[in-house]
């Protein structure tokens, strides 16, 4: 059996990082929530996506056999009303945004899945799933509709943290007469004889929404995951759903050992609302920029933390992927026409052998990304120090040991970094002036005394360790017209 690394991951079902120990040794069952395919994704779903990704990339490094299943939610009302609006069929529609999300997935890096389920061909399980549930009692009909009871499950709630008093008195007012209970939630929906439908024990319909994930990991990947995914606007009604049914309907308990859920993205700190026309969608964030730039700017800060988008959180990861190739083409200057050396210089490896187990205990401490980046800039500017100093021979060997951990430690996992330097900083120079073009409107300077504070207390996070709050800081600055630059002789500034 292939040894695995210890990792902890943050179970939002106990509210505690736990270490993750899954079902089957050496094996792990996963399943993360994808988009409901009626148009493009955008910029939030993306983030969605890579945060699966970086899961199944560090898991896969770490020893795991991974299962990863992604699914296609590929009939849903929203479907149906778009499809009606173009006149044309549920299925065309489907199928046709789904290979345009394939393209986005495939610019920004993203893995195949080892599934990628769509409801349409689980309808099957979702029927028999179904009936299991009517079976043992927690679900009721009304003519050719199937309604779970949610009271009959005792531990609906706990996902969420409310008890189930609490989530009844947040129910929306305008109470479907059909159900029981305002919280109840359909499992099967009765078709009209215009709408779409399907054959079921109950008559023609289609499943409700929460049904789909449930069958589709039971088909997949059986009656109990490891790690459950999504956005944190999933957690309550769809995930606490997704539990209920599940285990009521014979999987095992817990029917997922771990939940984990990444926060919101918002646009100049607003949550993205088509009502307000800030909606970003991933297909021009990667016309206009890059995958990489979605990586750095997505996969970086931890992935509970919300983010926001924003002309200076752009400047930001743009001025970061410059400094990364802008050492990986130095590296390669090193290597070329030197010939090759057994060893690089004691202590540079030395440094490079303690920053990679820094990074590893900062990945292994729930994905603390702020963390591995941090030390990994911290790498840079000491390898910078040194890039010349040495034989020839030396200084090849210092710049092989500097992209190996390059390689290893951020592309495998984080996605980055893996470009030709040239190509890379040609595209990330007109990507600034770009970014630089996009709000060329005037602002106050922040004194200088204050910049001098901020990167005193930004030294002292990051000589605790509080990687989260140095990156806040350095992206306060940024956000004021400051660009930081860290160099051997200390933390540099500019106004932008």
């Amino acid at each position: 059996m292939t040894q695995v690394e210890e990792t902890f991951i943050f179970n939002t079902l106990s509210r505690k990082k736990e270490k993750l120990t899954p079902a089957h040794a050496g094996e792990l069952r996963f399943y993360s929530c994808g988009p409901t395919v009626y148009n493009l994704i955008h910029i939030g779903n993306l983030r969605t996506a890579m945060v699966a990704d970086m899961f199944v990339r560090y898991w896969k490094k770490s020893g795991y056999k991974v299962l990863y299943a992604r699914n296609y939610t590929d009939v849903d009302d929203k479907i149906i009303k778009r499809a009606a609006e173009e006149a044309c069929s549920i299925s065309d529609l489907a199928e046709q945004y789904i290979k345009e999300v394939e393209k986005d997935y495939k610019r920004a890096g993203l893995l195949e899945p080892t599934y990628k389920p769509k409801v349409t061909e689980t309808l099957d399980e979702i029927t028999q799933l179904i009936l299991d549930i009517v079976h043992a009692g927690h679900a009721y009909r009304v003519e050719g509709n199937v309604i779970f009871s949610v009271k009959s499950f005792q531990a609906y709630g706990d996902l969420s943290g409310k008890p189930l008093e609490k989530l009844m008195a947040g129910a929306r007012v305008d109470v479907d007469k059909e159900k029981k209970d305002p919280l109840d939630f359909y499992l099967w929906k009765q078709s009209s004889k215009d709408e779409i439908g399907w054959e079921s024990p109950w008559g023609k319909g289609r499943p409700g929404w929460h049904i789909e994930c449930s069958a589709m990991i039971r088909k997949y990947l059986g009656d109990q995951i490891d790690v459950h995914h999504g956005g944190v606007d999933l957690i309550f009604p769809h995930h606490e759903n997704e539990i209920a049914q599940s285990e009521c309907g014979g999987s095992q308990h817990p029917f997922a050992r771990y939940w984990v859920h990444n926060a919101f993205l918002t646009i100049k700190k607003e949550k993205m609302s088509k009502s307000i026309g800030n909606v970003f969608l991933a297909r021009e964030f990667l016309d206009q920029f890059s995958g990489e730039m979605a990586r750095y700017l997505m996969l970086t800060p931890h992935y509970r933390s919300p983010i926001d988008f924003s002309e200076n959180s752009l400047w930001t990861a743009a001025k970061a992927l410059e400094r990364i190739y802008e050492t990986k083409k130095l590296a390669q200057e090193c290597i070329q026409g030197a010939k090759a050396s057994s060893k690089p210089s004691a202590s540079f490896q030395d440094l490079v052998t303690k920053t990679r187990s820094q990074m590893k205990a900062a990945y292994a401490d729930d994905m603390h990304t702020p963390g591995v980046v941090a030390h990994f800039f911290d790498l840079i500017r000491e390898y910078n120090k040194i890039a010349q100093q040495g034989s020839n021979e030396e200084r090849r060997a210092n710049a092989e040991l500097f992209i190996e951990c390059l390689q290893s430690e951020v592309v495998e996992v984080l996605g980055f970094g893996s470009e030709s330097p040239e190509t890379s900083l040609e595209g990330l120079s007109r990507i600034q002036k770009k970014i630089k073009g996009i709000d060329s409107s005037p602002q106050e300077r922040l004194p200088a005394e204050k910049i001098e504070t901020l990167i005193k207390e930004r030294e002292q996070s990051r000589r605790q360790k509080d990687f989260q709050r140095a990156d806040e800081i350095r992206n306060e600055l940024a956000s004021q017209g400051v660009e930081l630059k860290d160099t051997a002789q200390g933390t540099k500034w500019v106004y932008r």
